[in-house]
C-alpha cells in the first residue's frame, strides 16, 4: 500500500494513496499503524482517506485497530475526507460512531488537537 506520512508537533497525517482499502492492503496498513502508534511520539493521528474508493471488512478492521491503538494511548484518531461509499459502509456496519470523522483536513486537525478520548 502506498501512503504518505507527515509529522507535525502534535499530530501526524497519514494519507492513503491506494484506491482500495481491502484484504490486499490491510495487512501492510495494520503493520504501519502499529509501528506508528508505538514509535511516533507526535501525538494524534489523522487518516486521510481522500484517494480511497472502496473498502471491505479487512479495511474496516485496519481502521478499528488504529482506533483501539490510539484510544489505549489516550490519543485521538480522526478520519478525514472519507468517501461517501466508505462512509456508508461504516454506517451499515454500525461502527461509524467509533470514529471521529471530519469532512476536511483542517477540521480533522482541529478535532485531533482539541478532543480527548
Amino acid at each position: 500500500m502506498k501512503f504518505e506520512i507527515q509529522t507535525e508537533d502534535r499530530y501526524s497525517i497519514m494519507k492513503l494513496k491506494s484506491e482500495r482499502l481491502d484484504s490486499k492492503v490491510a495487512p501492510e496498513l495494520k503493520s504501519q499503524l502499529i509501528v506508528l502508534a508505538n514509535t511516533n511520539d507526535s501525538g494524534h493521528l489523522i487518516l486521510d482517506l481522500d484517494k480511497v474508493v472502496s473498502a471491505d471488512s479487512s479495511g474496516l478492521g485496519a481502521l478499528l485497530l488504529a482506533q483501539r491503538l490510539y484510544r489505549e494511548q489516550e490519543r485521538n484518531l480522526v478520519l478525514c475526507n472519507v468517501p461517501e461509499r466508505v462512509l456508508k459502509l461504516l454506517v451499515i456496519s454500525q461502527i461509524d460512531s467509533a470514529f471521529q470523522i471530519a469532512s476536511h483536513l483542517e477540521d480533522a486537525i482541529e478535532l485531533a488537537e482539541n478532543t480527548r478520548n
